[in-house]
């Protein structure tokens, strides 16, 4: 282990012949090719071209655990030979002082404040050496808490349900300090789509298709929650949306697996700074397992093929170097007929580590306290949410219902990824002047771009861009012209804090640019109508009755009324999952689609309609021509649990010939052709100019 420079010298033996050598290394990179199959952590780089036997970087190396290297030996005549590959890690850590009660002895926190550094206390120390010195000084009680949240009433937890203001997070973290052993908690919070700035959720990024860009914001998110020392975030999905009605569709990757996982290795990627967890990462927590897009949270409906499409983003998360996944509410009737929840179901865990090759931690969602002891024999490490204090719950009552051996499991994994985290070494962030850092004006850039890539341009009869004359009237009216808060769900705890524009003020600051008066509802002679319409925010149960698949009555007639007295309308439609539009696409000169598309979906949706910039995202669903293609025959259905095919995608309005022909794909691990169906608009609709 190198611990005593961030320039390790390499060094090799010579070959003889050799006329020059290439230098390999896995550095963290932000180019990586998200789309490709493969470990991140197995990617290499050539760094230099020496022609000795030693090379010593000129950069500073950042913390990480798992480097690898090799060389090549290239002769005169350019013939290669590749050495074996080499590896180290490197920390070097920045001690944290803080009037916390602890001491620095010997340049390591002394947590247990006795005056001397054991080894867990030793940064210098390898992972596992700490790992299990501290887990041998630990009592039950000690390492039970560590599988629980809600440190902010119990300080022994191991978990902080966040996000939380700044000082209040600080005076959490320093209360652990006081314990007994002095093990830091690690703070995670549903910060799904950013944690100071909101981009858009990953269904809206799923039609901007810019990994590269996904990587970004993840990487802000991360740089965000390190300023004040929040370590963790309840997010992403690694969910692919079949079910044309489930309510958490826009929390997904959209309709396409291969598409999800490359957005699952870019913000796993973004969100841990690099291929592996490490000392500068945010813990990404990738759910739902086993993947709840194919039915929803009442239950999973797939089979022996179809199963493995919904796995192909939870692969890749992996692959990216995720380590804590959560298991939804939903059961399987697959991996575990008649069976509970993933979280306490011992057969769909174990396919997650069997199957999959999964090591990581298990957290499992916000379960009932009367199922935690079920969900920690069934294999889940971490108790979502929980708190010990919940009526009807005691930690004696786990302890003695939870086998020793399987408590030494769950907290060995805990353990193991704080020190990889090195919060043991520098547990805290900076509480007065990280905020000051937060919301920067590139970090609001980034947002605005996101969603200015996701923003869909179904149709234009060549209303768009506005092209009228200063002193033109403009009308903005509908149901989502003044709701600031349908750009975003699960939105940061700090989102009010930035006063995003509703479309209708950023539409009206725009058009001012240009001399345009804008009016609500109703205005003189206008030349065109805004109407803004779709489903305001909602989390697990859509906010439209029984989930409802289209525009209700009064926002349809909005647009009927504009249309009827000859006005242009062009229609922006906030839209969290698909719903059928057939009833007034024939009456909207434009579409322009949002979904959930961040803090600035007003501003760029204004820019859009005043041509600031060309469109470019594309349908991340089909969009179903008829209730009918949504519902299954026969009447059994209700449209409150309805899709045809639950586990299929493009399989709207899709023949039974076209479907045998999807799970054909799927089995043989095919890419599945997106044109399969009759929708209304197929999956990947979107204009890309303005005709």
């Amino acid at each position: 282990m190198v611990t005593n420079t961030r320039r390790p010298a390499l060094s090799w033996a010579g070959v003889a012949g050799t006329a020059h050598y290439e230098v390999w290394l896995n550095i963290s990179r932000t180019d990586y090719d998200f789309a490709a199959s493969g470990n991140l952590l197995d990617l290499y780089t050539k760094v230099a071209e020496p022609t000795g036997t030693t090379y010593t970087p000129t950069w500073d190396i950042s913390d990480r655990w798992t480097y690898r290297w090799f060389v090549v030996a290239v002769s005169g005549s350019g013939a290669r030979t590749t050495s074996d590959i080499r590896t180290f890690s490197l920390y070097l850590p920045d001690i944290e002082t803080v009037n916390d009660g602890v001491a620095i002895v010997n340049g390591a926190r002394d947590l247990d404040k006795n005056g001397t550094i054991e080894p867990y206390e030793d940064w210098r120390q390898p992972v596992a050496t700490r790992t299990a010195d501290l887990l041998g000084r630990m009592t039950l009680e000690e390492k039970a808490f560590q599988m629980f949240y809600n440190v902010q009433s119990y300080p022994m937890s191991g978990w902080h349900f966040g996000p939380a203001q700044p000082a209040d997070l600080h005076n959490v973290l320093v209360s652990t300090a006081a314990t007994r052993l002095g093990i830091p908690p690690v703070s995670a919070g549903d910060t799904t789509a950013g944690y100071q700035t909101t981009y858009p959720l990953q269904s809206a990024l799923a039609a901007g298709k810019d990994y590269p860009l996904d990587y970004r914001l993840g990487d802000m998110q991360r740089k965000e929650e390190l300023e004040v020392g929040a370590r963790g975030t309840l997010s992403p999905l690694a969910e692919v949306g079949t079910k044309v009605l489930y309510p958490r569709i826009q929390e997904g990757g959209g309709e396409n697996a291969d598409v999800a996982a490359a957005q699952l290795r870019a913000q796993v990627a973004g969100l841990q700074g690099g291929p592996e967890l490490n000392p500068g990462s945010v813990l990404a927590t990738v759910k739902h397992w086993p993947g709840e897009g194919a039915g929803g949270e009442a239950g999973i409906v797939y089979d022996a093929v179809t199963i493995k499409y919904h796995m192909i983003p939870f692969r890749a998360a992996i692959e990216a170097g995720a380590v804590n996944i959560m298991p939804g509410y939903a059961g399987s009737s697959y991996l575990d007929p008649g069976g509970p929840g993933a979280g306490d179901s011992a057969k769909i865990l174990n396919y997650l580590r069997q199957n999959i090759g999964y090591t990581g931690l298990i957290t499992t969602d916000w379960l009932p306290s009367g199922a935690w002891v079920n969900a920690a024999n069934a294999g889940s490490d971490v108790m979502g949410g929980a708190d010990p204090g919940a009526v009807g719950f005691t930690m004696a009552g786990f302890e003695a219902q939870v086998p020793l051996a399987r408590i030494n499991d769950a907290v060995t994994r805990i353990l193991r990824l704080k020190f990889e985290l090195g919060i043991f070494d520098h547990p805290y962030g900076d509480p007065v002047n990280g905020p000051y850092r937060f919301h920067q004006p590139s970090y609001t850039a980034l947002a605005n771009q996101a969603a200015r890539e996701s923003n869909t341009l179904l149709k234009n009869n060549g209303v768009l861009p506005v092209k009228l004359n200063a002193g033109d009237n403009i009308v903005v009216a509908g149901a989502r012209a003044t709701d600031g808060a349908a750009c975003c769900i699960w939105s940061s705890y700090f989102h009010p804090d930035y006063g995003s524009l509703t479309p209708l003020e950023a539409i009206r600051a725009r058009a001012a640019k240009a001399g345009v008066n804008v009016y609500q509802d109703t205005g003189p002679s206008p030349k065109l109508a805004v109407v803004a319409v779709g489903e305001p925010s909602y989390t697990h149960a859509t906010a439209w009755v029984d989930t409802q698949p289209y525009l209700p009555p009064d926002q349809l007639a909005v647009i009927q009324n504009f249309k009827n007295q000859g006005i242009p309308v062009v229609v922006v439609l906030t839209l969290p999952r698909p719903i059928v539009i057939s009833d007034w696409n024939g009456l909207a000169d434009a579409i322009v689609v949002t979904y959930r598309g961040g803090e600035e979906t007003g501003p760029a949706t204004a820019g859009l309609l005043f041509g600031d910039y060309t469109p470019r995202g594309k349908l991340p669903w089909q969009l179903p021509r008829s209730l009918d293609q949504v519902l299954k025959p026969g009447g059994t259905d209700t449209v409150a649990d309805a899709n045809e095919s639950w586990d299929l995608p493009y399989d709207l309005g899709a023949t039974d010939a076209q479907r045998a022909e999807i799970r054909a794909k799927i089995d043989a691990g095919q890419p599945v052709p997106t044109t399969y169906g009759n929708p209304l608009y197929p999956y990947g609709a979107g204009l890309t100019g303005w005709n």
